[in-house]
């Protein structure tokens, strides 16, 4: 442009020049002609020139930059989608996804964007990081595009409104739905291969008022099994749970909000079976979808549009013959009587429960439908866990609690000696006082007492106390002991707990 006035201001000014001097000679005129010719056209010339070639030289080192940004992203060991990590898996968490946006904006900022790559890199990162989901939701000002790592929703980048339609259209084209409809909701799924082995991702469309919201779940294969020594249980419980799991029958209930971690803590239960009763142990297990794909197991996917629901696959499950069985959650009362004949029958059977504590499980089986005294009798434990964000160590300053959270600590009967700690906020942390996250878990074995108040179906409340009084320790409490040892915060312990 600045070339461009240059020339208009030079044209103009040999007119004027002209007009004020008329030349008389032809053969004068036409030299004098060539001359402001020449001398206009070639700085217009050369500057053009120049601008192409600077142009050229900056989309160069533009893309030069961001092929190196992928390859350093890619050099990165990929993280585990569990979801209880230390502060070390957290600040690697964060890293990358800032290598991750700088090479998601470098495709996003060219005038024509390659969907085709930015969709791939975004799966491809997703997974690298351990998300279970992504997020597309369409605002007026753009998309925002988040990752849910290890519970925790984590922006990734904000997309310019313009190219929503085609990242929702490209999505369509890998599960296959139907393109034109974007006025009901659509579900579908396609798998991806990945550095890490292929992975499934389940599609979910929903019309909101500035385009489709995007929902994909992501079920990874060839995940490395957790660990059950390593989610966090207190040094007291985890010998106590194992000694649980070493049932020859029965059923163990684990219960939790979505999102608490009860699927790792069911699968590094299965590992540590397998580990000490052999190789010979056979496992199958029963899941919607399938998140981890565990060569040592027997996986089955339930398909409820084809008729193949939790009930069912537990029946034919049965038929195999396995010693263990794994659940992945009881939704209904056909599914929860066919649970408890298993754990009567000879089958140590693992499962999940939405109940708002572990007490609370059995009052949840008996209102499905299930007799009191084949619950009792088939009940090994039943387990309540949440998750709460974890004090970043490096900024975390001892407080004083609030008057409210102390008269809430005397009426549960719990200590307000202390110490307490707060957030405050530092680079490794982003600001946020958080980095990472911790579980609480409240384990509740079958004793008979316990098993005599499932039967007399008493209050949830009533088999609280007697499993405090036989030596349960609460959530609560067990939240207090993490907010002593400098874990996490008291108003985070009753954000989870309620």
């Amino acid at each position: 442009m600045t070339w461009v006035l240059a020339l208009l201001v030079l044209v103009g000014s040999i007119g004027v020049w002209l007009y004020q001097n008329p030349l008389q000679d032809v053969d004068t005129a036409r030299r004098l002609g060539m001359r402001f010719v020449g001398m206009a056209v070639t700085p217009a010339f050369l500057g053009c020139v120049g601008l192409c070639l600077a142009l050229g030289a900056g989309g160069a080192w533009a893309e030069s930059r961001v092929r190196r940004s992928r390859q350093s992203f890619a050099q990165r060991p990929s993280l585990s989608p569990l979801a209880v990590v230390d502060a070390d898996v957290a600040l690697a968490v964060r890293e990358m996804l800032v290598e991750l946006q700088q090479v998601l904006r470098g495709y996003i900022q060219r005038t024509e964007p390659d969907m085709i790559a930015f969709v791939d890199i975004l799966l491809d990162g997703a997974i690298r990081v351990g998300a279970s989901d992504v997020h597309m939701h369409p605002l007026e000002t753009g998309t925002r595009i988040a990752f849910r790592v290890h519970g925790v929703l984590e922006e990734v980048m904000m997309m310019p409104r313009e190219h929503h339609p085609r990242l929702i259209n490209r999505l369509k084209v890998l599960a296959k739905v139907v393109l034109f409809r974007s006025d009901r909701p659509q579900d579908g799924h396609f798998a991806i291969s990945t550095a890490e082995g292929p992975a499934d991702i389940r599609l979910s469309l929903l019309p909101t008022n500035h385009g489709e919201s995007v929902a994909l779940r992501i079920a990874r294969s060839t995940v490395r099994l957790p660990e059950l020594g390593r989610l966090g249980f207190p040094q007291g419980l985890l010998p106590y749970y194992q000694r649980l799991l070493d049932s020859p029958q029965g059923v163990i209930f684990v219960a939790g909000a979505t999102g608490a971690g009860k699927t790792t803590t069911l699968y590094a239960s299965l590992g540590y079976i397998k580990e000490t009763r052999g190789e010979l142990t056979r496992i199958a297990t029963i899941e919607d979808p399938v998140e981890y794909d565990v060569p040592l197991f027997s996986q089955t996917q339930v398909n409820a549009e084809q008729g193949f629901t939790f009930a069912q696959g537990l029946r034919s499950v049965l038929r195999q013959d396995p010693n263990v069985i794994m659940v992945g959650e009881i939704r209904d009362a056909e599914t929860a009587r066919t649970a408890i004949q298993a754990g009567l029958s000879g089958h140590l059977l693992l499962t999940t429960v939405h109940a708002s504590s572990s007490a609370g499980v059995f009052n949840r089986l008996i209102e499905m439908g299930v007799e009191p005294f084949l619950l009792a009798s088939a009940s090994v434990a039943s387990i309540s866990q949440r998750l709460v964000r974890a004090l970043c160590p490096h900024c975390r300053v001892p407080t004083s609690p609030e008057i409210d959270e102390l008269a809430r600590l005397e009426a549960s009967g719990l200590s307000t000696a202390g110490p307490f700690f707060a957030p405050a906020g530092c680079p490794r942390c982003a600001g946020s006082g958080y980095l990472g996250r911790a579980a609480l878990y409240e384990v509740l074995r079958v004793s008979p007492a316990i098993r005599e108040c499932i039967t007399t179906k008493v209050p949830t409340s009533r088999t609280q106390d007697v499993g405090v009084q036989e030596g349960m320790v609460p959530l609560l409490a067990a939240g207090l002991e993490r907010v002593n040892a400098g874990t996490t915060t008291l108003k985070e312990v009753f954000r989870v707990v309620g």
